[in-house]
């Protein structure tokens, strides 16, 4: 799965550096583009990264003009990161180079084959996710 991801980030690093984008930050929007205005701990959740990777990360895309952050008017404590008119605008520009690349990858698969292979790996992300809680979870200790 390795493999796959450095052989899909490749091309695409290549059409976003067009654009002054790196790869990190495109996981970044990519996420942004679906949820715009969510809190640095759920983008930290859905991204799968550390608070203190995505506070770094976040820190790039300001820097970049992509996003800003912006006091939770319920809790001016927590920030919410939301898109500039320029990280909104790269949506349209950025996704169909993904979306020639899957095209690329797919190439010879049934829509049968891709949909079984979605369901194979949201269940290993699933699987994985429960193994590690289980393995988190605090031990009842017995006497």
């Amino acid at each position: 799965m390795r493999e796959i991801t450095k052989l899909f980030a490749q091309p695409l690093q290549l059409r976003l550096s067009k654009h002054g984008v790196t790869y990190g930050e495109w996981r970044f929007l990519r996420v942004l583009w679906e949820r715009d205005g969510i809190s640095q701990s759920e983008l930290s959740d859905l991204l799968g990264m550390t608070s203190a990777a995505t506070v770094f990360s976040v820190n790039l895309l300001e820097r970049d003009g992509l996003a800003q952050r912006v006091a939770d008017p319920r809790d001016r404590r927590r920030m919410l990161i939301h898109l500039t008119p320029k990280g909104r605008a790269l949506r349209d520009r950025l996704l169909p180079y993904a979306r020639h690349i899957r095209v690329a990858a797919f190439a010879g698969f049934s829509e049968r084959e891709v949909r079984q292979l979605d369901l194979m790996l949201t269940r290993i992300k699933s699987n994985l996710g429960n193994f590690i809680r289980e393995q988190e979870a605090p031990r009842v200790r017995r006497r």
